[in-house]
This record gives structure tokens, C-alpha cells and sequence, in this order.
């Protein structure tokens, strides 16, 4: 890992055109910082994909699709590894393999990284800064450029396994290389292959730190209790459903206490409600271990996932000055999530119950339902009650399971040649993805709400238990009475008719053609100036398609289709001017220059329209985007660079086409401090308008003389976007219009009794985000006489300022370690040091990493007891807000037993988290954590051999 040495990776002087520029030039001289990641240290590492290296970087935030999700399409699935640069969100951040764009494989336009064929790839180029004058739309936090290694020659094979210290989660991976030159030499001819096989991990109950159900309980009797209104507590469990069925009928539980349903369904059991307890939250702490989430239980911390890339390249040399090549890849990854559904009664502070949307609120029972228990029936008739209310979760409303499938191919080819003193190169890209979500065990609204109103039949129908539209006369012969009570009590006819599939079945594709030329036309005062200059035509078309049910929301969770087509036509042109070179106090100086300009057409047949409406749409605009970059290097130890510059991201055709979608979310409202599920609808803004981004970095790089092989960089950077593109969020909307924000309350609905009732969350531009801080690394080498050699590297990143502007409320996500619900705005911790040793001697090979994330807070707009200005009272209070420090300490070693010039065979062995550190605790998403900065597996060990000739 090193930053700043792509020119070196080829050779040390040899002059390429280098990831974050279009002209040719020595790697060394870039004025933008370049992080480069070789394949050795990816080998060291034993990680199975290429994200897991990429992901351990400071500069980097985790952007792994959740396994517990619904998964909403668009290939947000569960194991879709994005990579997300400086925290600023994936979309944010380009992904090209040796320059050139590969069909996307997320709706928002998203390649996942792991379809590349790790025995391929040479390096990995990551530019942290604004490219977009040299790449286009997306790179305003940077690019990451898979570098493949087209001049292998021989064989490259590796096999490996790996599983966690809980015994669970274990893989296989295989991979394979090849590369031969044919016909003298002037053919060269490339193959890689890798297949992974992961099986699932435990759920949330598998480890000892998740299984103290922390969690965050809104505190809705703070005034009372004189308790924060939000609480991290352990023992966070639901308190309005069971699996087997909780009674939330205020007067039988006034009347009778807490009781739940045995397993069987026969009988009543005690059930107790925690210490803290409020009737309108679904939460506890403490209280009847049958109140155990079924949220945590019902999906893996790590889901199963089978992947297989391949990729095939030949380059044949035409003449001395003409070169022609083709490549083709193909992937897939089949994946798999979960996550739990759940029907439950929020009370009011009447002690009645609240009336909630169909996945959420209470079930409603007659009396006369015959799978009443006779318990149950006895006491509803000794008070006189006629229908009684349930809830339900997990294994008891079955476990919705997410297929998510995902093929990918594309076909490149190109002409490369030299035609008097220029270089010259053009190609053409075709690439399809294909993408699969298919949602078994989903609740489908109608059929559940007639099958669970069982009654006993009469007239044709007499002795049998009917739905109650078959009660007397067949309406619905589909219809069969589902049995709640109890777990695995339901008939599998009567699942089969409640419950469905959600199926979105997807297509996208990328044509794009391109042309470049460089050269180096004359001579400034420092050397030749070396230029650039290209076009670029891309189209990009997205069709998705759903069930009907889902088309007519009808499920609980339903897919959304999304139609849509973009067409793009850029130019650019680039040159670099030494000023100076080889004179007094100027060893280099030169400034680099780059200016595109692009023209974006978009259109769908079908799009969100103003008043709920769906039809056509389309739009178009053009941007410009510019960089200015200097670097001067006054002695031979010391070099500074700077850049500045324009760059945009065009809004993707997800944000603007998916049409709406209807879910329910968990909102805390501040009116009256009570957590509710509230029917949330997403969609796409067609009005959208691109994210215009500047940025500026400044750096400074030393390579003292009295200390050989030793560099440190310091670069500062300041990213400021305006127009950034984010759907505000539920929570945010509700908070702003309870502070008397107008136009957030036009987002807004409640009903007669101010009880909340629908939320419109859609995409806009009226948010800016700026970020800033500093990039460190160290790197030094030291050859030790007689031993070996020992090779240290330190990397750190370091957030000065990280503010999102909303509606004009700053909001800052500087510093904050937690996750917060729906929250819209990114987060990074204050800073991140990783460092790396590795020590070889002969055959022996030995690394340690380390990752050192330092304590945060858990939320950035909460106020904790550590905060200045705490008090209980306040709507925004919180028990501690405060998330521990933690350290990851990873080991590898191998050993080559065969070492003989090209033939090479080596065991080698990794263990990652080495100490078994668990995560602080930072609950989000039903565990105990925040998933995205902290590991959740545990220690994990790897072994495997390699071998080459």
C-alpha cells in the first residue's frame, strides 16, 4: 500500500497516463493524491474479495448492503460491495477498470467491485480528490481504478478456506490466472477465473455482545420517570408482540395482567413487561424472554453468498505503431438476506388502542374465532369483550427470505497506436447487467386480513373452520383461515394464500464509445508539455419490472418498477506545463490543467409526476467541470501539490424515475415524544438537477536524505456540494415541521387527532454537504543485514468538518460512531489510523494490521450527559452518548516451499481481528452496533496455498 506511486508500480521512471489524469506522465508528479493498494498486500490479507481490502482503508466507509433489509431492488441487495470514499455515499465515488466504465449493477448506478477476478488485478488506484474533468460524472470524492495486469504470463492458481472462531460463516474460494504471447510475441492472451462459496453466518444471538440485545427505547414517560427520552440500554426487547402471540387488548391485559400464547397455541402464559415500559412503543427493557426481538433472531450477521468472475483479454500487435485488443467478463453473485415482519398494537396514553397501518397494527379477533384458546375465550366472555387484539413477529408471521441474483457480462474493444509522436487509443464498451429480487414469505395485505378472520361455517360450509367471506356461501374458494396462535400452527394452505412473493426482475445496460489522444507537442521552460484531449458517448437504460401485486401495493413490502434512459456526450482536454526544472529552489514546478464539458439527456415512459400521477417525463442540461493542479518540488526531499477544482454528479435514474413506494417506517414524534411505525412513501424526483461539487487539496510530501526509504505525506482536502441530492428522511421531516418548518409540513400528513399518518420522503437538491480534514501516511523501509527486510506503512485520515445543511439547519456528522435511524446526512468517526508491518525473510513471510477507530459520539444532534447543555428534558436527550475506542489487530504469514524463479508454491495463513475484539456498543438496525465501521463477525481465520509457473 502506498500513496503516490502508481508511476512506480510498471517501473520506477516509466512514463503512463496515471489514474486521476489523461496525460502522460511519471506517477511521482501527480498533483492529486493516489493511493495505491498492490496485489501483493492483497494476497497477504487472504480476504476473498477485493472490498474487503478496499474497505480496511481510513479513507474509506463501509458500504456493504445491509443482510437485514427488505431490499427495496434496484441492487441494494444483501453482499452488493460499493465502495464509498471518504464517507460521502457510493454514488459518490467512480469505479473503472483500467479507465473504462462497466455496466452498473445497483439501480443508482453502482459497479460492485467483487465481479472482478482477484488472480487478474495488479493494483488498485485510488484518487482522493475531484476527477471529474478527467472521468466525468460521479468522482467528486475520487476515483478507485482496478488496474489489470494484461502482461501475465505463466500461471497464477490459489485455493483457500476460512471460518469464523463461532465455527460459522465458513468459505471456499478458488481462483486461477493465466497469460501467454503467441505468434512471436505480438499476441497476448489473458484469463482469470474466482468462485467463492460463503455459507451463513448465526444471527444476532451467535455472539455473546449482540446477544445483550442492546438497543436504543424511546422513552416516551421522561416527563414522569424523569429518564432521558432515548435510552441505550442491554435487554432491549419488543414489547407488543411474541412469535407465538402477545394479548394487547387494554381491558383483558388491565383485567388479567400480561399474557401470551403458548407455542402449541392451546393455553395462556404469563407474560412480563420490563422494567421500563411504556404501552405506546414496541419496546421494553427487560421483562419475559419470550418478548426476545424477533428482529435480531431473524437474520444473519453475515448472509451466504456464491460469486463467480471470469475475464478474458487478447491484445494483438497489427504493425510496429497499431495495436488491437478485446476483453470480455462475466460475473455472478447469488446472495441471500432476511428480516422479520411483525404486527403489533401501539397504545396511546388512554390506554386504547391506536389504529396502525396493516403490517403494523394489532390483528383483530372476534371472539368467535375458533382457534381461539378456550382460556382465551373464557376471559374475553367473563368481561364482555368482543374482539381482542394480537401481535405478532418472527417465526410466527413466517421469515421473509430474499433471493438476490445478479449476472453481469460485458464485451470491450479498442485500437491503441502511435502515429508521429502521439499516442492515440479508441474503444467501445457493451455491458449488461441483469438483477433478480425475489422476496419469499411477504404478507400480502388483502388475503392475510380475510384469512385471519377464521370463523366456524354454516349452511355448505357447516363443520368446517371457513374465512369469514366463506362463512355461509363460497366467495373466495382461494381463502384459508390462518391460525395465529402458536408457532407452526398455520396449515401450509393457509401461508400459501396469506403470505407471497415479491418478485423485481431487472435489466440495465451500458453502451459507450471513446476516443483519446495524447502527446507532447513542445517544449515550455521545464521540459515538454505533455496534453490530452477526448470524447466520450455513453447511453445507459434501465428497465425493472415487478408482480402485480406489487405493482398494486398490495404486499407489505413491495418492489417498485423503474423505466428509464440517459444518453451523455463529453469532451475534454487536459495538458501539464513544466514551468520549471533543474534550477535553484525549483527542481520541478508545473501546473496541470483540465476542462470537460457535458451535455445529459434523460427520459422515462413512465415516471413520478407532481399530485401522484405516473407518466412521461424528461430532461437535459449541461455541465462543466474544471481542475487546476500545481505541484513544486523546490528540493530533492521535499514536494508540495495543490488542486482545485469543479466537479458534478449527475443525478442517477433511480432518484429520479422509481416510481413510489409505500413502507412502514419507525418515526419518534416530537409532539408527543412516542415512537409509531408510519406509512413512509419514497419515490423518484424527475425535477432533479446535478450535485455541483469544489474542491480543493493541498499536500506536502518529504523523502528526507538522512533517512533512506523513508516518505511521509500530509494532504489537506475541502469538498463543499452543493445541490446534494438526499431524500431528507422521515424522522427529519416530521422534527422540522414540529419546529414550524412550513415547507417540510407540506411532506407531512395527521390525522383529526394529530396522530401521525403518511410521510412523503422523495430525493431533492436543496441539501449541501461539505467535508474536511487531512490525509496522512507514513511509509519506510528498512533492510535489517543477515535478517530480512521490514516494511512499515501508516495510513490516517482525519475529519476536521463534516456539516450537511438542510432547509438551512446545520447538521453535523463530525465525530459521530453511531448509526442513526433513517438519518440522511453522512457520518465518520473524528479520525482513523491504520498501520501495517510486514517482515520478510527468504521464504518467510510476516504481517500485522492494525485498525484504530477512536471513540465517538453515538449521535451527533443527540445530547448526552457528556455533552454541555444536558438535560432529561430536552426531546433530543440521550443516557450515553458517548461509543468506546477499539482496535483490530490483524496477523498473516506464509512461507514459500518451493521458490525456483517462475515456479513458486507458499502456504500462507491469515487471521483477521485476531484478538476477537468485540464492537463497542452502538445499537442500530436491530444489533448492538453500528455494522458499517465495526466488525460484527469476530476473529476469523484463513489458510490456503498459491502457486505459480
Amino acid at each position: 500500500m502506498a500513496q503516490e506511486q502508481a508511476g512506480e508500480a510498471d517501473g520506477a521512471s516509466e512514463a503512463i497516463i496515471v489514474t486521476g489524469s489523461r496525460v502522460v506522465r511519471n506517477g511521482a508528479d501527480m498533483p492529486t493524491p493516489v493511493t495505491v493498494v498492490g496485489a501483493d498486500l492483497i494476497a497477504q490479507t487472504g480476504a476473498t474479495q477485493l472490498s474487503q481490502v478496499i474497505n480496511d482503508l481510513p479513507v474509506v466507509r463501509t458500504d456493504t448492503s445491509s443482510t437485514t433489509a427488505f431490499v427495496g431492488g434496484g441492487g441494494n441487495g444483501p453482499g452488493n460491495n460499493l465502495i464509498n470514499l471518504r464517507g460521502l455515499g457510493a454514488v459518490r465515488t467512480l469505479v473503472l477498470v483500467d479507465g473504462l466504465r462497466f455496466p452498473a449493477t445497483t439501480f443508482t448506478g453502482l459497479f460492485n467491485t467483487d465481479l472482478i477476478p482477484s488472480s487478474l488485478v495488479s493494483r488498485l488506484d485510488i484518487v482522493t480528490g475531484g476527477a471529474s474533468a478527467a472521468y466525468g460524472s460521479d468522482a467528486v470524492a475520487g476515483v478507485v481504478n482496478i488496474i489489470l495486469n494484461n502482461k501475465l504470463e505463466g500461471v497464477r492458481a490459489s485455493a483457500q478456506y476460512g471460518v469464523t472462531d463461532a465455527g460459522d460463516g465458513d468459505e471456499q474460494k478458488y481462483s486461477f490466472g493465466v497469460g501467454q504471447k503467441f505468434l512471436d510475441g505480438r499476441l497476448h492472451i489473458i484469463a482469470g477465473l474466482d468462485y467463492q462459496d460463503r455459507k451463513r453466518t448465526g444471527n444476532c444471538y451467535s455472539r455473546s455482545w449482540c446477544a445483550q440485545e442492546y438497543g436504543v427505547m424511546s422513552n416516551a414517560n421522561s416527563a414522569q420517570n424523569g429518564l432521558p427520552a432515548l435510552i441505550i440500554s442491554p435487554d432491549v426487547r419488543w414489547s407488543q408482540n411474541t412469535p407465538a402471540g402477545l394479548i394487547v387488548s387494554s381491558r383483558l391485559t388491565n383485567a388479567f395482567g400480561g399474557q401470551q400464547v403458548s407455542d402449541d397455541g392451546t393455553t395462556l402464559l404469563p407474560f412480563t413487561f420490563g422494567q421500563l415500559y411504556a404501552p405506546n412503543n414496541n419496546q421494553m427493557i427487560g421483562g419475559s424472554r419470550r418478548g426476545i426481538n424477533p428482529a435480531s433472531s431473524a437474520f444473519d450477521l453475515q448472509g451466504p453468498q456464491k460469486r463467480l468472475a471470469a475475464l478474458f483479454r487478447a491484445e494483438a500487435e497489427l504493425s510496429d505503431n497499431l495495436k488491437a485488443w478485446v476483453d470480455s467478463s462475466y460475473g455472478q453473485t447469488d446472495n441471500q438476506g432476511t428480516f422479520a415482519q411483525l404486527r403489533s398494537g401501539n397504545q396511546n396514553a388512554a390506554g386504547t388502542l391506536r389504529a396502525g397501518p396493516l403490517n403494523t397494527g394489532a390483528i383483530t379477533l372476534s371472539v368467535n374465532n375458533p382457534f381461539l384458546p378456550a382460556q382465551l375465550r373464557s376471559q374475553m366472555q367473563q368481561i364482555g369483550l368482543a374482539n381482542v387484539n394480537i401481535g405478532k413477529a418472527g417465526d410466527g408471521l413466517l421469515v421473509p427470505i430474499v433471493d438476490y441474483h445478479v449476472e453481469s457480462y460485458r464485451v470491450a474493444t479498442g485500437l491503441k497506436g502511435d502515429l508521429g509522436g502521439w499516442t492515440w487509443d479508441a474503444s467501445y464498451v457493451r455491458g449488461v447487467s441483469k438483477l433478480d429480487n425475489v422476496a419469499r414469505n411477504i404478507i400480502n395485505q388483502n388475503n392475510f386480513s380475510r384469512a385471519v378472520q377464521a370463523v366456524s361455517g354454516t349452511g355448505a360450509n357447516a363443520g368446517r373452520i371457513v374465512c369469514a367471506v366463506n362463512q355461509s356461501v363460497t366467495t373466495d374458494a382461494a381463502c384459508q383461515p390462518l391460525n395465529l396462535f402458536g408457532v407452526g400452527t398455520a396449515s401450509d394452505a393457509a401461508l400459501q394464500y396469506a403470505f407471497g412473493t415479491a418478485v423485481q426482475r431487472s435489466r440495465i445496460t451500458l453502451d459507450d464509445v471513446s476516443a483519446n489522444v495524447q502527446g507532447q507537442p513542445f517544449d515550455a521552460w521545464g521540459g515538454p508539455v505533455s496534453v490530452a484531449a477526448g470524447a466520450e458517448y455513453r447511453t445507459e437504460s434501465i428497465a425493472a419490472d415487478v408482480d402485480p401485486v406489487s405493482a398494486a401495493g398490495g404486499f407489505v413490502q413491495n418492489y417498485s418498477a423503474l423505466h428509464g434512459r440517459s444518453k451523455v456526450f463529453e469532451v475534454y482536454a487536459e495538458a501539464n506545463v513544466p514551468l520549471l526544472s533543474n534550477v535553484p529552489l525549483a527542481e520541478t514546478l508545473e501546473v496541470n490543467g483540465a476542462v470537460r464539458h457535458a451535455h445529459y439527456k434523460f427520459s422515462s415512459p413512465e415516471a413520478p409526476l407532481a399530485g401522484g400521477a405516473v407518466g412521461p417525463a424528461d430532461s437535459s442540461f449541461n455541465a462543466v467541470t474544471w481542475k487546476l493542479g500545481l505541484v513544486y518540488k523546490p528540493v530533492d526531499w521535499l514536494r508540495m501539490r495543490g488542486t482545485i477544482s469543479r466537479d458534478f454528479r449527475a443525478p442517477n435514474m433511480n432518484e429520479q424515475y422509481i416510481l413510489p413506494n409505500v413502507q412502514n417506517s419507525a418515526i419518534l414524534d416530537p409532539a408527543t415524544n412516542t415512537s409509531t411505525q408510519v406509512a413512509t412513501q419514497s419515490g423518484g424526483n424527475p425535477n432533479l438537477r446535478p450535485e455541483i461539487s469544489h474542491t480543493k487539496t493541498f499536500g506536502v510530501t518529504i523523502q528526507p536524505a538522512a533517512i533512506p526509504n523513508l516518505q511521509l505525506s500530509v494532504d489537506y482536502y475541502d469538498i463543499k456540494v452543493t445541490g446534494y441530492i438526499a431524500a431528507v428522511g422521515g424522522p427529519t421531516l416530521v422534527t422540522q415541521c414540529f419546529q414550524g418548518a412550513q415547507d417540510a409540513c407540506a411532506f407531512v400528513t395527521r390525522d383529526a387527532n394529530g396522530v401521525l399518518t403518511f410521510i412523503r420522503n422523495i430525493s431533492a437538491n436543496a441539501n449541501e454537504l461539505q467535508v474536511k480534514g487531512f490525509d496522512v501516511e507514513l511509509g519506510y523501509r528498512k533492510q535489517i543485514e543477515n535478517i530480512g527486510t521490514l516494511d512499515l506503512r501508516i495510513l490516517g485520515t482525519a475529519y476536521t468538518k463534516l456539516t450537511y445543511v438542510n432547509a438551512g439547519s446545520p447538521l453535523d456528522g463530525k465525530c459521530q460512531n453511531g448509526t442513526v435511524t433513517q438519518q440522511a446526512y453522512p457520518s465518520m468517526s473524528c479520525y482513523q489510523i491504520n498501520t501495517r508491518a510486514t517482515f520478510t525473510s527468504g521464504p518467510l513471510t510476516l504481517g500485522m494490521q492494525s485498525r484504530y477507530i477512536p471513540k465517538g459520539k453515538f449521535g451527533t444532534t443527540y445530547v448526552g450527559p457528556q455533552d454541555d447543555g444536558y438535560s432529561p428534558t430536552l426531546p433530543n436527550s440521550i443516557n450515553d452518548n458517548r461509543v468506546k475506542a477499539v482496535t483490530y489487530v490483524d496477523v498473516n504469514a506464509s512461507y514459500r516451499i518451493i521458490d525456483n524463479g517462475p515456479r513458486m508454491v507458499e502456504v500462507f495463513g491469515a487471521i483477521k481481528n485476531a484478538f476477537n475484539t468485540n464492537p463497542p456498543v452502538a445499537p442500530a438496525n436491530n444489533i448492538g452496533t453500528n455494522a458499517n465501521l465495526y466488525d460484527v463477525l469476530g476473529r476469523t481465520f484463513r489458510v490456503g496455498v498459491r502457486m505459480a509457473y
